[in-house]
């Protein structure tokens, strides 16, 4: 997980240090769209027990959903919050705090709910890496080893996102599921996964 936040932070810090030239940004509170992604792919469990063995390799399938709350902080250029969001070389700003809604749930039942914040920065006209971090009330059965724990976990998700059109982005990235010790003593889920994903703004285009 260290090395996933260094390589994003690594990758941030080259995209704007490619902005040589010092440039005056605007922060704004803006009015957003009905927005959902939809993601899907492989997972393992780190919980060494001995239900399945292919648990604990990524061999077991997933998916999880955000629904995008209808507001954003966003930082950009102002010339940028001057142009309509139809218009077609839009593909969002610099740099945004969205907050979103989780569900997620495992081939064998396990579930997760919860309620958190993705950060976007932008490295490309089209290309975004984004990072979210939710608190999740997680449900699992304790005869099923899926790597989750029934209880609050942290719900990690870490992604590169680039738009196929100006109200559709595919992703791919990585999302952990745990309780870092901090709401629990005892160790909460432990739970890793491979992620494809796709998501779609409902906003109207010329």
């Amino acid at each position: 997980m260290k090395i996933i936040s260094l390589t994003i932070l690594i990758t941030i810090f080259i995209a704007f240090n490619g902005y040589t030239q010092v440039e005056k940004v605007e922060f704004e509170l803006e009015k957003t769209p009905f927005k959902i992604s939809l993601n899907t792919g492989v997972y393992r469990s780190r919980f060494d027990l001995p239900v399945d063995a292919n648990v604990n390799s990524f061999q077991n399938f997933s998916i999880f959903a955000q629904v995008y709350f209808p507001f954003k902080r966003s930082l950009d250029k102002p010339e940028n919050f001057k142009k309509p969001k139809t218009d077609l070389n839009y593909f969002d700003r610099l740099f945004t705090t969205s907050p979103v809604a989780v569900f997620h749930v495992t081939e064998k039942g396990g579930n997760a709910l919860g309620l958190g914040q993705e950060l976007s920065f932008k490295i490309a006209k089209k290309t975004f890496v984004k990072s979210q971090l939710a608190v999740a009330w997680v449900e699992s059965s304790s005869q099923k080893n899926d790597g989750l724990k029934s209880g609050i976990n942290f719900h990690h998700f870490w992604h590169f996102s680039t738009y196929v059109n100006a109200n559709t982005y595919i992703s791919i990235g990585y999302n952990h599921i745990s309780n870092g010790k901090i709401f629990s003593k005892e160790v909460g889920s432990l739970f890793d996964m491979l992620v494809l994903g796709i998501s779609y703004s409902f906003q109207d285009r010329i």
